[in-house]
């Protein structure tokens, strides 16, 4: 029998397939009878390329059916509303430019963001909102102490800096306070959870609702203790002290005037226990210019210190400069410098004084604790009077020497605008 297909024999497409197979694959029928077995693997092998193909065209429909849901979600994704970046009001009305915030001297400052949260600054404190996210914001604390209230939401992220210290917090409410001349740092938590990075503790310290933490750089010491159950949030008692909210005071006692020789008053201890309108009273029941003139290191120290906690700046300045000049040596006298800087930062004729201070206390402290803050508040009371230039030089040796110091941010973002107006 030929392999060959008759002109005038129809076969229906399905046999015409096979015998197309069979002319093309196996060959004349003599060798098909030398070789039958060699027929049936090749047949077995064309079915089994048609099965492949069938495969491989509906996995060619499928891959296509999910890259086109694919791009179908991603289309959705890009036009899906993202989560808004929080925004913030100080005192109900815009923020500053910058986010640096100067409390008044007298009433605390009130930094609200749109997701309920909020940051009460005490009177005279200083700091500004570093960054602000869709999950938080940054805030640094310069000086003074604030009360802090974080709305619990999902991821929430909010860091707050004060000198070397970090406090890292989702959602709770809590006081923070900075004093970078004395060193010292105090945090007291209401309520949630808190983590502190120090610089004096090796790994970050956990703190847990109705617990605090104080912090002394000089000493290299931190103590966490436990509030009173009495305790609530407590109130801001002003830029540069630590302390929380003191007890009533009551007058001093009048008593015999001075004699000449100063007898030793015990005011750093009075200070400790914030008695700082106490020192005030009874220094000028005594007479300020008696005072100033005889008063021993320690007192003179303390009193400079209580007459600023109790706003009285006038007598603050002339105690500092009464240091100055009677213990000239003294590292009392050389953080007096950066004091005194301070008390005339927020003078309205202009940043020479402040500007003078500073420069003095940077020559003289070298190093010191709190060169750092010295120079970046140069910077920014350089802005804040428009002298640019001068601002930008500041920013780029605060960078050169404290790359990752408080006020590095915006020492970036001041050399950043700088680049980009050229």
């Amino acid at each position: 029998m030929s392999a060959e297909r008759s002109d005038d024999v129809a076969l229906d497409p399905a046999a015409e397939r096979v015998a197309d197979f069979v002319s093309a694959e196996v060959g004349s029928p003599a060798s098909a009878k030398s070789s039958e077995r060699e027929f049936v693997r090749r047949l077995g092998r064309f079915r089994q390329a048609q099965r492949n193909r069938k495969r491989f065209v509906l996995g060619a429909a499928v891959a296509s059916a999910v890259i086109i849901v694919g791009l179908a979600g991603s289309r959705f994704r890009d036009h899906a509303p993202a989560t808004p970046v929080l925004s913030y009001q100080v005192d109900n009305r815009d923020p500053p430019s910058g986010g640096y915030i100067l409390a008044s001297q007298t009433a605390d400052a009130v930094v609200a963001f749109s997701d309920g949260s909020t940051v009460r600054m005490a009177a005279r404190a200083r700091g500004r909102v570093v960054e602000v996210n869709s999950r938080g914001a940054k805030f640094a604390l310069d000086d003074g102490k604030v009360s802090v209230d974080v709305v619990h939401t999902p991821r929430a992220q909010w860091t707050f800096e004060a000198g070397p210290f970090r406090v890292s917090v989702h959602g709770t409410s809590f006081t923070v306070a900075w004093n970078p001349v004395d060193a010292v740092f105090e945090v007291r938590l209401a309520s949630g959870s808190v983590s502190v990075a120090s610089p004096v503790a090796g790994p970050e310290i956990q703190m847990r609702a109705g617990q605090t933490l104080k912090v002394s750089l000089r000493d290299q010491s931190s103590t966490l203790g436990t509030m009173s159950s009495t305790e609530g949030p407590p109130a801001g008692t002003g830029a540069g002290s630590p302390s929380f909210e003191p007890p009533t005071i009551a007058p001093a006692a009048s008593g015999p005037s001075e004699s000449p020789r100063w007898s030793h008053r015990n005011w750093m201890t009075a200070l400790s226990e914030n008695k700082a309108a106490d020192i005030v009273a009874d220094a000028d029941r005594r007479g300020l210019p008696t005072v100033l003139d005889r008063a021993d290191s320690e007192d003179l120290w303390a009193l400079a210190n209580a007459a600023r906690y109790a706003g009285r700046y006038s007598i603050a300045s002339r105690a500092l400069d009464a240091h100055r000049r009677r213990f000239p040596s003294s590292e009392r006298s050389r953080e007096a410098a950066f004091l005194l800087g301070r008390l005339h930062d927020g003078d309205r004729d202009g940043p020479e004084s402040a500007l003078r201070w500073y420069d003095r206390y940077l020559v003289e402290a070298h190093d010191g604790v709190g060169v750092s803050d010295a120079l970046g508040r140069k910077m920014t009371l350089l802005q804040r009077w428009n002298r640019r230039a001068e601002a930008l030089t500041v920013a780029r040796d605060y960078l050169r020497r404290f790359p990752r110091g408080t006020y590095a941010n915006a020492a970036r973002a001041l050399v950043r605008s700088s680049t980009a107006d050229q």
